[in-house]
């Protein structure tokens, strides 16, 4: 096993991890922190979280926060809340970002209010960023440790950059106009305020650019699982890092079973791993790979973060675990959450559930949770369902996830273009949407038509060329989640043709969503009030312009006019109980647990229909001593699920095992499903059958 090389970089000052959820990313930059701080005990040590979910201080054991806050020794924590550093941006620089757009256009204050202070491309991060090298430069802490979000983010956040970059030239744009006149009329231009505010933005953006490029102060170490979508996408990572320039030498693959008993179902899991294992390093044969074991506990503390540390920086490999030192077997406690003593006490848990979302006449099932919780093989075990039971349907499963985890499920290519799924069935056919692609084709087509429009009337004025330029440019300011709207218009107009007299072929019944991870997920939820504004003041500004330009010449108009009328359809739709459902999935961690109290908050003031809850990957109970102590954590979350979602039950103190999800008075789900961890990777058909046999079967009890 090879070692860190930052441990050897006496000038380092700034460590990122990053990772697909569920990787261990926070919990490496934890114990990194813990291992750096006794090897540099003269170091003043920062750990950053700029993850949305923020479980920093779940794998430290402490509450956080939005402030720097003692954890140990020379080791201080920060969740920054980006939105509430968003909030001090605006006002602190509002009043100049407004009064630089009236000098170049013919907006007026409410058109900047709602356009430029809203579309600032993902700012809120930019300022997260921004924030961490303004703490650098203060050299107020040595060492920062950086726990980013999940993967997709990450490489959203990597690109925010050259994002905020692209609006500073925008607004530069629309300064321009008002020096060239300030010189026409009185011979020289004096700079204000505006320009020393525009200069600092570029140097931030400049300073953030430096310190994330800076192979002497700077590295970025990737966290992977042995599993084919997280190795894919820190594959796409790891090829974007470099892409930028970002200092990478070191990959840590994590989770790693490497128990060494008779256990039927480790012994198969360890199988399925092997060769992920092995893909983990020939693709990553240029970097130091350090392996890190399955542990049979969850990490949290410092204690636990310390001994994490000492194997992650050990020179020998990981050891396997002695399991039986730290199992212990609880008593009852009263409080429903430990397991009995003997094994052939406890009960497995009941099966099935969801049958009752065969027979609604729904239009939209979207399937969400934390990354890593199986969203994508319920999805499409749940599509397969669907399609064996309503043969007269044509059922369509989409992803709106940049990962695309679809084919890799189905063990088919799928791709951004309609294909019908081989299991057996005609019915059933699957789509993985390009949104990006779709809103580039969007913001192409706008630009050409701006120009060709302005270009006729250059002439007329240097006004006219200037406010070109800035029109032209505008469209690449769009708010954050549009492209996720692009994808969901798609299916809105797919279901606007699904009607009982259809004559087209191509027309389906229900849909199936296999979404984003959750803070990706919320953020598309709440997109359409988001776009719905931002298209306002799109066509606000073209108005301004229909003494000089015919905007029925404009042809992406009418695109932009079809998207405003479908955003309320999308609204109307996910709100609807007739037509969408939701179906929440989690796995029994601490962090899907608080990540799946978020969403259901989210989704409860968004009127996002709501009633089944899936617990995925539960250990399925054996004699085995590590399976045991696994599952013996596993418990503890179960249960607290349960006493969220049936609080009258979990009262009870022979609660020991969940109840099977109760029925409310009309019958619909309003409780739990349990799916086991299964032996294999569930990926084809038969993998997928099996998971729906265990969705979908009429709630009976294994015992």
């Amino acid at each position: 096993m090879q070692k860190l090389k930052f441990l050897d970089n006496p000038d380092l000052q700034f460590i990122l991890f990053g990772g697909k959820g569920g990787s261990g990313k926070t919990t490496s930059a934890a114990a990194t922190a813990l291992h750096l701080s006794k090897m540099k005990p003269e170091k003043k040590i920062l750990v950053i979280s700029i993850d949305p979910a923020h479980s920093l201080g779940d794998s430290f054991d402490l509450i956080i926060g939005n402030k720097i806050t003692p954890i140990a020794g020379n080791i201080w924590g920060y969740e920054i809340d980006a939105e509430e550093l968003l909030k001090k941006y605006k006002a602190e620089h509002g009043a100049i970002i407004k009064k630089m757009a009236e000098r170049g256009t013919f907006f007026d204050q409410e058109d900047i209010e709602s356009f430029f202070l809203m579309s600032l491309p993902g700012l809120d991060e930019v300022m997260a960023i921004i924030k961490i090298a303004n703490i650098l430069n203060s050299r107020e802490y040595d060492l920062i440790i950086l726990d980013t979000a999940p993967t997709g983010h990450t490489t959203v956040f990597l690109s925010l950059p050259e994002k905020m970059e692209k609006w500073v030239e925008v607004v530069d744009m629309m300064m321009e106009k008002h020096r060239f006149m300030a010189k026409r009329f009185t011979g020289k231009y004096v700079k204000d305020e505006c320009d020393e505010f525009l200069e600092s933005q570029k140097h931030d953006v400049s300073k953030v650019k430096k310190l994330l490029t800076d192979s002497k102060t700077t590295e970025f170490v990737p966290v992977t699982i042995p599993e084919p979508m997280s190795i894919y996408e820190i594959e796409r990572l790891v090829q974007l890092l470099e892409n930028t320039r970002i200092p990478v030498n070191s990959v840590i693959a994590n989770r790693i079973i490497i128990e060494d008993n008779k256990c039927p179902f480790c012994l198969a899991r360890k199988k399925e791993q092997e060769k992920c294992v092995k893909e983990i390093e020939e693709k990553f044969a240029c970097y130091n790979l350090l392996k890190m074991p399955l542990f049979p506990k969850q990490i949290r503390g410092i204690e636990d973060l310390t001994w994490y540390g000492e194997i992650l920086f050990g020179e020998d490999g990981p050891k396997p675990y002695n399991v039986g030192a730290t199992l212990v077997v609880a008593q009852k406690t009263g409080q429903g959450q430990a397991l009995p003593l003997h094994l052939s006490e406890i009960l497995s848990l009941p099966q099935g559930g969801m049958e009752d979302l065969l027979k609604k006449n729904l239009k939209l099932i979207i399937f969400g949770g934390k990354g890593g919780v199986g969203k994508t093989s319920i999805a499409c075990a749940a599509a397969l369902q669907l399609a064996r039971y309503n043969k007269e349907k044509k059922v369509l499963i989409f992803s709106t996830d940049p990962a695309h985890a679809l084919s890799d499920s189905f063990d088919q290519q799928i791709g951004n273009e309609f294909r019908q799924v081989q299991d057996g069935t005609d019915n059933l056919y699957a789509l993985e949407l390009d949104a990006s692609q779709m809103l580039n084709n969007l913001k192409e087509e706008y630009r050409g038509d701006i120009v060709e429009a302005f270009d006729k009337f250059v002439s007329s004025g240097m006004d006219i060329k200037f406010d070109k330029e800035v029109m032209e440019e505008l469209i690449t300011l769009t708010p954050p989640g549009l492209e996720e709207l692009m994808a969901l218009k798609k299916i809105i107009e797919l279901m606007k043709t699904s009607l009982p007299d259809r004559q087209q072929a191509g027309d389906y019944d229900l849909f199936v969503m296999d979404s984003a991870a959750s803070g990706h997920l919320l953020r598309f939820l709440e997109t359409p009030d988001i776009i719905s504004k931002w298209l306002k003041t799109v066509f606000r500004l073209l108005l301004k312009y229909k003494g000089v330009i015919n905007l029925s010449k404009i042809h992406s108009v009418e695109s932009l006019l079809d998207l405003s009328r479908d955003v309320r359809k999308i609204q109307e739709t996910l709100a609807n109980p007739e037509t969408t459902e939701f179906v929440m999935i989690t796995i029994p961690e601490e962090m899907g647990v608080r990540e799946m109290e978020d969403l259901s908050s989210a989704l409860r003031n968004l009127k996002i229909p709501y009633s089944h809850n899936i617990i995925n990957m539960i250990i399925p109970l054996s004699d085995c001593n590590f399976c045991t102590a696994k599952r013996q954590e596993q418990q503890k979350y179960i249960q607290s699920i349960e006493s969220k979602v049936n609080p009258d039950r979990s009262k009870s103190p022979e609660a020991t095992v969940a109840p099977l999800a109760r029925r409310t008075s009309n019958g619909v789900n309003n409780g739990v499903i349990y799916i086991p961890l299964f032996m294999h990777g569930v990926r084809g058909k038969e993998s997928l059958n099996e998971l729906a046999e265990i969705m979908f079967s009429k709630g009976r009890q294994n015992g």
